[in-house]
């Protein structure tokens, strides 16, 4: 009964290991994935930093990097980066002033 017992412990301390192995190896390719992708860039040509200018699309152009549009200021978003690749998806995704404050990588003034 105690040979049992020992084989029964070893198999279930053996089945923790791997499923333990098995998330770690999850969790690593999850955040490999997330580091992985591609910054797309939206310039705001709004003078408001009201949430549904940022929600028109007429208020945005997509724009190969954060230097192009020459954005200088501190009062309103100017460049925001996201992981959206087109800009109907970008605007689509703004659900919350947040959603670009958070993601703004050039400011400018209000004109």
């Amino acid at each position: 009964m105690g040979k049992i017992k020992k084989t029964l412990l070893s198999l279930i301390a053996a089945v923790i290991a791997v499923a333990g192995a098995w998330a770690m190896h999850s969790n690593k390719h999850a955040s490999q994935n997330n580091s992985n992708q591609t910054e797309y860039y939206y310039h705001y040509l709004g003078n408001t930093s009201n949430l549904a200018d940022y929600q028109t699309q007429g208020n945005w152009e997509s724009v190969e990097s954060p230097e192009d549009p020459g954005c200088s200021g501190t009062q309103l978003p100017c460049v925001v980066q996201s992981t959206q690749a087109s800009l109907q998806t970008f605007v689509s995704s703004i659900t919350q002033v947040s959603d670009v404050t958070n993601n703004t990588v050039a400011e400018k003034d209000i004109q």
